[in-house]
């Protein structure tokens, strides 16, 4: 048996190819008496570069690279850091969960259509017949698709505006939730500068301290002075004889400085405190003063930076929060389709047509070898005798 005996066959039995034609008429016709299915959509693009998002940003980032003494990670979730969520895949969320789902088709009495009882079989039908999704320019698309043309634009209209009054109401909701977390940050801030200035203030008072870097310079340059006093004042002594009797005058005046030299230079009692009759400090002492008040002075700058920094991005969340301004943006509204989506007339007639093209030949074929009309085909009508009388036993 080869194909052109099967051609051959077929062409002496070409009258019941008629039906394969027939089956595509009929398809042609069912898809023009089944009822249209329409099907719209709404386009639309959630705004990203809200001053949210950017400006507390800077201020995670400003607190992470100056204070580890806050809570950082708290921080960042509140104020915009690396893991919060995009506003587009907030907004796709809330357009496809299951509570905008609900409420569409509770409103639109949706499970009498469907003809389902249980929410959960109700919820798959729906889903069924709605596309939400987003393409590579960040544009949101809601389509539905439904008998009725007016009912399938209404439910998307509806769809995106639970999804939009959902949105803004997180969206203030974070809002209020950073205002709080900036105040209290604010506080915390006041009052850590108030403390490191109570605590400047009683380092000067209780150290009889005016202003220590200029004390410093003050008792360097007298350290300056007294050391060339006393050279002086040993080249002197040298030059004067022993029998001298200045010698001893300039002896006792060399000690006098050399001892006020030590006062100002050199080991200090810890109980060492300047007079406040006097401008004068022990370097050493005040070396080491200065380094504390520095790094003190350098927490109270840092301190009041990152106030005047938290007191801005406060000010701006809060105007932010009062101009309330929408961050949905409608590209395209939902419109009335003027032409069906499904049934397609020429689909249904072409794939009908296949299907009974196939059967049919599948069919003469069968009968071609069963009767032995096929030239060639006695071992496959064997075959196809042991595959019957497997089948009724």
């Amino acid at each position: 048996m080869s194909y052109f005996d099967i051609l051959c066959y077929c062409l002496t039995k070409k009258k019941l190819f008629v039906f394969p034609v027939l089956t595509a008429i009929l398809c042609f016709v069912l898809a023009w008496v089944f009822p249209p299915i329409y099907t719209t959509e709404l386009r639309l693009q959630v705004d990203a570069s809200t001053s949210e998002s950017s400006t507390l940003g800077g201020v995670s980032s400003m607190f992470k690279s100056s204070m580890g003494a806050l809570s950082q990670s708290s921080l960042a979730s509140v104020l915009g850091g690396q893991n919060v969520v995009k506003p587009s895949d907030l907004y796709l969320e809330i357009l496809s969960g299951r509570e905008v789902a609900l409420n569409t088709i509770h409103k639109f009495r949706l499970d009498t259509l469907y003809k389902k009882k249980a929410d959960e079989l109700t919820l798959k039908r729906f889903y069924k017949d709605v596309a939400i999704g987003e393409d590579a320019s960040g544009i949101i698309s809601c389509a539905f698709e439904a008998k009725d043309k007016v009912m399938a634009r209404d439910i998307v209209r509806h769809m995106v505006k639970i999804s939009n009054e959902r949105y803004l109401s997180l969206q203030r909701e974070r809002l209020q939730y950073s205002i709080e977390y900036l105040k209290n940050q604010e506080r915390e801030l006041m009052d850590s500068v108030q403390s490191i200035s109570d605590e400047l203030i009683a380092f000067y008072r209780d150290n009889n301290l005016v202003d220590l870097n200029s004390q410093m310079e003050i008792t360097v340059k007298a350290l300056a002075g007294y050391e060339t006093q006393i050279n002086n004042y040993k080249l002197s002594e040298q030059m004067q004889g022993k029998d001298n009797a200045d010698k001893n005058e300039t002896r006792k005046k060399r000690q006098l400085l050399e001892k006020k030299f030590r006062e100002l230079r050199g080991r200090y009692d810890s109980s060492y405190v300047p007079t406040d009759r006097s401008l004068y400090v022990n370097s050493d002492w005040a070396s080491e003063k200065i380094l504390y008040q520095e790094r003190r002075a350098s927490d109270l700058k840092r301190f009041q930076t990152l106030l005047e920094f938290i007191s801005t991005e406060k000010m701006n969340t809060e105007s932010q929060n009062l101009k309330n301004q929408p961050v949905i943006q409608i590209i395209q509204d939902a419109y009335l389709p003027d032409w069906k989506t499904r049934p397609k007339r020429a689909k249904w007639a072409i794939a009908g047509f296949i299907a009974s093209f196939m059967a049919t030949l599948f069919f003469v074929v069968y009968r071609g070898v069963s009767t032995g009309a096929i030239v060639g085909s006695e071992g496959a009508r064997r075959k196809l005798e042991l595959i019957k009388s497997s089948l009724h036993k």
